[in-house]
This record gives C-alpha cells, structure tokens and sequence, in this order.
C-alpha cells in the first residue's frame, strides 16, 4: 500500500529574522570559518577601495586604463591612458575615465539641438549640418588628433586626441589607430544628425506605434490569461477545501464526534486526491507567475524598444536595459530556480513515498516525516537561492563579489560569537529531523508546553495548545520530547468500583463494553489491536481499581477514550454498579452501658481518612 504524502501542506516561511541569522551563520561556516578560503580571496582596506582598485566601467592592463566611449546611446570604440593609481591625487597624468568625459562630450555638442526664433516662429535643428560636415585628422603640436568642423563652425572643434597608449591598447601603428578612430567618428556623427531629421523622425514614429499596438494586445491576451488563471486557481481552491472536509480530522487533532464509517473509510483516498489537488494548484500558480513576468516583459521591453527608437530617449533605454532589466532578470531566475526546486522537491517526496526503499512499514510515519523533512529542505533550498540571487545583483551593480564574500564572511562569524545559540538550534533541529524524533502534525509534549506541532524548522518548533496558543520553542531548548502520536497510541483507562461490587460481574460488563466497541466498524478502524481488559490493579478503602488498555492509530485515543468512557458510565448505570467512594466507620463511647443515656454520657465519631488517621 503506497503512503500518504501530505508534502505539499500549507505551510509558513521561515521569519526574516531566522532568514538574516541563518544567512550570517552560514556565510560564518562557509567563509568565516574555512582560513584557507579567505586567504585567497582579496579583503580590500579602505585605501584600496579609494585608491588602488580603478572605477566601475574602467579596464586595468598593467600599465594602462581602458574605457568604452559611448555615443547616441551605442558604444564607440575604447580608448587607453597610462594607469592612475592614486585618483585622489593622479599628478601629469589623467584618468582615463576623465578622458572618455571629455570625448562624449564634444561629441554631443555636434549633435546637440539649436533653438532658434525667427519670423516663421520657432525653428529647431542640430548644431552642425550634416550636408556639409566634416571630420579629419590632423597633427598638431606632433600629436595626431580628430577634428569637426561644418560650413557654421569653420572654426574645428578638437574631439580627441590619439595618444601612445591608444595605439599600445590595439597593437596598431598611430596613424592607423587614427584613421579607426576617424573612420567610426565619422560614420557615427552623420547616423545621429541623419536621425534627427523631420523625415526620419517620421519613420520612428510610424515604427512605435505597431510596437506600442502589439504591447497593449500582448498584455490584453496576458490579462485574460490570469483573469482564466485566478477563476481556476480559485474552484481548485474549494475543491481542495472540500476534500479536506471528507478526510475528517488530521492526525493529532481530535474530535468530540466520530466521523461517518464513509467518510473514515475514504480517509486515505480522500488524502491523496487532496494532495493532487494541491499539486494541480501549485502549477496553476506557477503559471500565474509565468503571466505576471510575462506582462512585466512586454510593456519594460516595448516601452525600451520604443526608447531606443528615438536618439533623444536612446540613453534612457539603455539604462532600463541595462541595470533595471538585469535586476528584473535576477529576480525572475531567482524566482523560477525557487519554484522548479519546489516542484523537484514535491517529486521528490512523491518518490519517497512510493519507494519501498525507504518504507519502515508505518504509512502514517513516513507520511508526517516526508511532510516535514520536505518542508524543511524547501526552507533550505530557498535560502540558497536567495544567496545566488543576491551575489548576482552585486555583480550588477559593479561590486566585487569575492572582496564583498570575504567583508561578508569575517562580519558573520564575528556576528555569529553573539549568535552562538543559533548554531545550537541549527544543529539541534537537524538532528530532530534525522532521528525522526517528531514531525509537523505530531502531538507532543516538551517540558511543560504540550500542542499539535504546527510548524518546524532548522531553528524553531510552533505547537498549537488545547486553547489555541501558539507556543514557539527554539530547538536548542528541547531536551526531552514525549510524543503522544509516534506509530501508535493507546487510551489507559482505569475506574474503581465499589468494594462490594461482585467483581466477576464487573469485569464482565466491561469486556462486554470493549467487544461491542470494537465489533463496530466505525471504531475497529480506528483501533490497532482489540481492547485489552488488564484486571483489578489494585484495592483500597476506595474501592477496586479497574484498568484496560485500548491500542489505536496514532491521533485517535481521545476520541476513542471518550467514547468508551461514556459507554462504561452508561453500562455502569444499567447493571447496577456502583463506583468506589472513600470508606468512613463510626464508634460511640460511653461510661457504661447502663448509664450509657445519661445526660453524662458523651458520643466521639471518630472517622477513617484515606491515610489512616483519625479526626
């Protein structure tokens, strides 16, 4: 018989309390705590950081710096200057990030707008006239440099100069690296002045609208695409209710009514059509997921496709996709590799419950640890994940990962000192798991706090008290655990007669009792092995001490101790069988029997308490 899996139950997230404590410990134990690895990793001090380490966008190769000139939104080509290591305090030289500055800048002043009034009312064009540009080379002062100039500026406005380090970056003669450089100025400058006329303006336009049109029927298609999602998410929803109202109560819980013998006999069924429902709803939600990036995608990529169409918004669209779009794309990977490992965890359970390589004979064991130790390994999971996601976005935005790993490392481990019951709770929840000491679903009771176990983790256990308190215990504080649905369970019933009750009678009317209980079915299936009537356990001035012992599944031996209690009281009532009450005796003493009914005499009723002495 395959076992119940109940894996993918409702379950919460770990705290983000827990989630920052158990990130600092595991960066302590996978960083902090291995010297070997931090020795390798670079751990900057602040002067590196200000002074030695060259910018962001900036490329060191020994003895020079390169950076990318960008221009209308596309990148130029790279120039190089001699290495600065000190930027606070570079002396001769310049950085080669001042150098790119420089460049872009006179770059646009080429193409910048010229907003001039007339008699014809406001006129608007490009700095220089594309019909008569032009761009050359020439020396001056021994060095090569690029030059623009047009028929309104015949003064030549200097772009940049070609410098030693230039021509050392590309391994090329100057004057070549020159004529590169010239050659793609040149073509750059008439693309940005082409685009800014009326006619090709017209053109953008005439091509922003059929993207604009397909992002608002892409995302009309997305809409009604999770509008049908979240209708169907939410008939699952009620269909899943719904089975779980025909399982009856959960293992652990307890009712004051027993269940119809159809709907107990359908428990197990019932379970497993649950958890099917529950995996049908966990895909549905992924593909609500699925829509929601979806029509995230179209409208940040359309509206950064319309961007680019136009040289005035170009710059803008390259940083929505750039930084933003990267940051988009690691949430959504973060996300996807949460929810594939979710969905490879569930199948993992799913194999652990239908593998008998793992079975130790009891359904409802493997049941409750599969649930739990799946749940525990999705915290886990998640957490690591988060980690890859949040080193990827360091990346970026620029930072060097393996300087902020080692900062990282040597903060949690000092953190970790203060934090030291943390490790213990850790260590102490893992072992809970492995030893299958209890799982989530389990009543338990540990020290002076006894509940369902609700919840569990690495670092805590939650259980659910009779008056519905919440009671959180961190695992390092478990030392002794008593688990009241661990395989089986039994009902310990003891009750004292009378002592003049007819004692064979007695234990007649209650093995007559245990039978008819256990001869119906809707309590046989509730019951391991028949009820066990043990004898008379002891007598006292009471009376006669009854016991019986009622072996049940798991969960079940307060609803069948309820009922066999009622059922004793109402057999009790009908044989005539009385229960045991404290014996109490009298004597009265006089001067003599003769005298005894004088006014002298005196009455003492002296009475035996349970303990023997007199009052």
């Amino acid at each position: 018989m395959s076992k119940r899996f109940t894996g993918d139950r409702p379950r919460r997230f770990h705290p983000l309390i827990s989630f920052v404590l158990v990130s600092l410990l595991t960066f302590a134990m996978v960083v902090g705590w291995i010297p070997a690895a931090v020795g390798q990793l670079p751990i900057p001090s602040p002067t590196n950081l200000t002074s030695s380490n060259p910018p962001a966008g900036v490329e060191r190769y020994g003895a020079i710096e390169v950076a990318t000139v960008n221009f209308n939104g596309e990148p130029l080509f790279k120039v190089a200057s001699p290495t600065v290591r000190d930027r606070s305090n570079p002396g001769n030289l310049i950085p080669v990030e001042e150098r790119v500055d420089e460049i872009e800048a006179n770059l646009s002043r080429v193409i910048e707008d010229d907003v001039s009034l007339s008699h014809r009312g406001i006129r608007a064009k490009t700095n220089y006239d594309l019909e008569t540009l032009q761009v050359y080379a020439s020396t001056l002062n021994n060095e090569n440099v690029i030059f623009v100039k047009d028929k309104n500026h015949p003064e030549p406005l200097n772009i940049l100069t070609v410098t030693q380090s230039d021509a050392a970056f590309y391994g090329q003669p100057i004057d070549e690296v020159t004529e590169f450089m010239q050659q793609k100025i040149s073509t750059s400058l008439r693309e940005a002045l082409k685009e800014r006329t009326r006619t090709t303006l017209d053109e953008q336009l005439r091509r922003a609208l059929p993207i604009f049109l397909g992002m608002v029927i892409v995302s009309l298609l997305v809409f009604l695409l999770q509008q049908f999602l979240n209708r169907r998410e939410r008939a699952l929803r009620e269909r899943e209710a719904a089975e779980a109202a025909q399982t009856g109560s959960p293992p652990g819980q307890t009712t004051g009514k027993p269940a119809s013998e159809a709907r107990q006999l359908s428990f197990q069924s019932a379970l497993r059509r649950q958890f099917t429902l529950k995996r049908r709803r966990s895909f549905v939600a992924f593909l609500k997921w699925l829509a929601f990036w979806a029509q995230l995608t179209v409208w940040v990529g359309g509206t950064g496709l319309i961007l680019a169409l136009f040289p005035w918004t170009r710059p803008l669209s390259v940083q929505i996709l750039s930084i933003p779009l990267n940051l988009l794309l690691v949430w959504f990977v973060t996300g996807l590799l949460i929810r594939i490992g979710d969905i490879a965890l569930d199948y993992l359970g799913k194999f652990w419950d239908e593998s008998d390589l793992f079975s130790n004979g009891d359904d409802h064991r493997e049941a409750l640890r599969i649930s739990t130790t799946v749940g525990a390994l999705k915290g886990l999971k998640t957490f690591l994940v988060y980690i890859i996601g949040i080193t990827w976005a360091l990346r970026v935005f620029g930072f060097p990962v393996g300087s902020v790993l080692a900062i990282g490392g040597i903060i949690a481990f000092a953190i970790s000192l203060g934090f030291q019951n943390v490790v213990r709770d850790v260590v102490n929840g893992f072992l809970i798991l492995m030893e299958d000491q209890y799982a989530v679903g389990d009543v338990v009771s540990i020290g002076n706090d006894s509940g369902l176990v609700e919840n569990m983790n690495l670092r805590i256990t939650q259980l659910r008290d009779g008056e519905g308190r919440l009671i959180t215990i961190p695992n390092s504080a478990i030392t002794q655990v008593r688990n009241l649905t661990r395989t089986w369970s039994r009902v310990d019933f003891s009750i004292e007669v009378a002592y003049d009750t007819d004692i064979n009678h007695a234990l007649d009317v209650i093995r007559k009792v245990t039978e008819q209980m256990h001869n119906e079915p809707e309590w046989r299936d509730r019951m391991i092995d028949s009820p066990e009537v043990l004898g008379v356990d002891s007598i006292s001035h009471v009376g006669m001490l009854i016991r019986v012992w009622i072996k049940t599944k798991p969960g079940q031996q307060w609803a069948v101790g309820r009922e066999f209690r009622r059922r004793i009281r109402l057999a009790f009532d009908e044989n005539g069988i009385a229960i045991g009450k404290p014996q109490q005796d009298s004597w009265v003493r006089g001067d003599s029997a003769s005298n005894s009914g004088s006014a002298n005499g005196r009455e003492v009723e002296e009475t035996a308490s349970e303990d023997g002495s007199k009052r």
